[in-house]
């Protein structure tokens, strides 16, 4: 085929792959609101955040930087058993992020119910007393309905179960037009994660679960507001649309949804005689991502992942090392104790101790764009899903958004303010040169206290810098400090070990005379080049590595039928029954080769679909850009899928040649 026909087909192939992925998306989309549409009866408890901020007016009418401007929370219980009985709780509290505005306490939770054995009822705090009380029909539907879908709600959910004396307008799936798919997660359960436009054109972003199609979380932006001028000049009360200075930004969660339930009984649409309490719990109870992030989604226009941010230098592609983060092997260096602090106070005040569920580490905190951030490692993250990052004087530092470099082992966390004095340098290549004194600083060995290793620089790269430092397990995510520029060169990552030739003499001679000694290298990142970074969430993240684990396990699995060891592939719950059953058929045939022969090649043709098997998400699943470019084996989908494919070629010819594997089985 010649080359122009190659790249036309090659456009028709993508072409369809769009056409397809937008098809699916909206048979997602349509298959959610058949759940919704067809339900009898609906339970469920929705919390939601608006966030409302304004950009105000700036010279000659341009824009100023964003003022958040508070947050309002809603709390909210319903029960809906068609065609009459209701059970509606709500409750509002607000946060005040303004100077002068305090946090308001919640508001009692207010009750509307009805049910086919009377009349409408209302619940509701009145001088200190929760009293029920009758309301006329009309004013019970209107307060539902306000509740439940309102025009300026978009809640695509909610809607559905507004108290409607008509069934609801025909028009697209869930309101939405132009649905999306831009990745699959898995938060307990697996999901899709979708964006879209409402009919009104606003942007969503939602998360539909695989299995039930039920909506677990939404994202969506309201439109742009205006002041309308008031009397002599003022500004009045009332908003505008197309005005382009005031935004708010509504995150929901629907928890514990039941549609359908058998269970459902009238009892359960009874107004608590106490309400219930006035709590309030934080954002992050709620499961809510960080405020600059959400505020951050709104503000870039339709609703996407964090977009990539560019900074000084290219940086190449990773280069391919296969080696693990550092690990306790090495001693200190001789000299090392008795070694003068080699930071200011200052420098040391932004040294951070990570901890968590999955290990120890250092970060370090620093400006980048004038934006404060802890910096370390991407593979800190990756087995601690609880972080708890501290100063040196054993402060706890709150945290929001979490981003990392594409290409590179390095990971930002967005703090609201930092600490000390540790500056980035702006061109590692230009101002710091091989043989400079370097200092890394950090949590070495985990053991709760910060130490330093000196050494001098010994390489530089495109993307690396190698020091001959000694920094061990627990000073990932140090910072390598340059002591002549007092400037940050690299991120502490990786050691890596090998055996290395003394002379240039034949192999023999160095086996006999043990001429061969053990050369450690040590690595950091640079963080001026990092061109792009790409925003994480921490639960998507050790979500990802789990299932990378259990590929990886599967693959140790299947190799191990290889190795014809039975006893450790057993321990993988999906070969138990399979080898079971081979052994039972496998004694069966005794003595007859040919029957033997039929039933091991059964066996690799049935291993073999499983060792595909997980291939495809693997290949094409909604991972992080760290797992496709890690140069740590455990983590690398490349390195799994290489090790997968060689256990794959290996099944092949035992398939092929049954009697081969027979004759190993028999010792022959």
């Amino acid at each position: 085929m010649s080359f122009p026909r190659i790249l036309s087909a090659l456009g028709a192939y993508v072409l369809v792959v769009l056409i397809s992925g937008a098809q699916e998306a909206r048979q997602i989309v349509d298959s959610a609101a058949r759940v919704y549409a067809g339900a009898i009866n609906y339970s469920a408890q929705v919390d939601s955040r608006t966030i409302s901020f304004v950009f105000p007016p700036g010279p000659e009418g341009a824009e100023s930087p964003k003022q958040v401007m508070g947050i309002q929370y809603r709390r909210l219980q319903l029960k809906v058993r068609r065609p009459y009985d209701y059970l509606l709780g709500t409750q509002f509290y607000r946060e005040g992020l303004q100077p002068g505005m305090a946090a308001a306490d919640p508001v009692p939770w207010t009750f509307l119910s009805r049910t086919d054995n009377s009349l409408p009822k209302q619940g509701v705090m009145m001088n200190g007393r929760f009293t029920i009380r009758d309301v006329p029909a009309e004013q019970f539907t209107a307060q539902v309905n306000s509740r439940l879908g309102s025009a300026g709600a978009q809640d695509m959910v909610l809607g559905h179960f507004q108290a409607l004396a008509t069934p609801r307008a025909a028009g697209p799936a869930l309101g939405l037009i132009n649905p999306e798919l831009i990745g699959r997660e898995s938060r307990g359960k697996p999901m899709y994660r979708l964006v879209a436009k409402t009919t009104a054109g606003h942007p969503v972003m939602l998360w539909i679960e695989q299995e039930t199609f039920f909506i677990v979380r939404t994202i969506v932006q309201r439109p742009r507001m205006a002041r309308v001028p008031g009397p002599e000049g003022g500004m009045g009360s009332a908003l505008a649309a197309g005005g382009g200075n005031f935004v708010s930004v509504v995150e929901t969660f629907y928890n514990n949804q039941q549609i359908n339930s058998p269970t459902m009984a009238s009892g359960d649409f009874v107004i608590p005689a106490e309400g219930a309490p006035a709590d309030r719990p934080g954002a992050e109870q709620l499961g809510f991502i960080g405020i600059d992030e959400l505020v951050k989604l709104a503000e870039v226009g339709p609703l996407n992942d964090m977009p990539a941010e560019e900074a000084a230098g290219t940086g190449p592609e990773a280069d391919g090392m296969n080696e693990t983060p550092p690990a306790a092997t090495s001693a200190p260096k001789a000299g090392e104790t008795g070694q003068g602090q080699a930071l200011s106070y200052e420098q040391m005040s932004g040294i951070v101790l990570i901890d968590g569920d999955g290990g120890t580490a250092t970060g370090f905190m620093t400006k980048i764009r004038d934006v404060d951030f802890v910096v370390t490692n991407q593979h800190v993250l990756v087995g601690n899903k609880k972080l708890t990052l501290k100063t040196l004087s054993g402060e706890e530092i709150p945290y929001a958004g979490i981003f990392g470099a594409v290409g590179g082992d390095i990971a930002i966390i967005r703090i609201s303010k930092g600490l000390g004095e540790l500056k980035l340098a702006t061109d590692v290549f230009k101002d710091s040169k091989i043989g400079d004194n370097v200092v890394v600083v950090g949590n070495r060995q985990g053991g709760g206290v910060a130490t330093q290793t000196t050494g001098k620089i010994k390489g530089i790269g495109p993307k690396l810098i190698e020091v001959d430092a000694d920094f061990q397990s627990g000073n990932s995510g140090s910072p390598i400090v340059n002591l002549g520029t007092n400037e940050v060169v690299g991120v502490a990552a990786y050691s890596e070990t090998r055996m290395v030739d003394v002379e240039d003499r034949g192999r023999a001679a160095f086996s006999a005379a043990g001429a061969n000694k053990v050369e450690k290298r040590w690595f950091g990142y640079r963080l001026d080049s990092v061109a792009k970074w790409e925003a994480m969430d921490l639960a998507k993240l050790n979500a990802q590595s789990d299932r990378i684990d259990q590929f990886r396990e599967t693959s140790e699995a299947l190799h191990a039928v290889i190795k014809l060891n039975f006893k450790t592939a057993r321990q993988h719950p999906r070969l138990t029954t399979i080898l079971d059953n081979f052994e039972s058929r496998y004694r069966t045939a005794g003595s007859n080769s040919v029957t033997a022969a039929t039933e091991i090649k059964d066996l690799f043709r049935v291993i073999r679909t499983i060792s595909e098997d997980g291939v495809r998400d693997l290949t094409t699943g909604d991972y992080y850009d760290y797992y496709r470019t890690c140069q740590y084996w455990e983590n690398s989908i490349p390195a799994q899928l290489e090790y997968r494919k060689a256990i794959v070629d290996v099944l092949k010819k035992y398939e092929a040649n049954s009697s081969l594997y027979l004759s190993r089985m028999r010792g022959n």
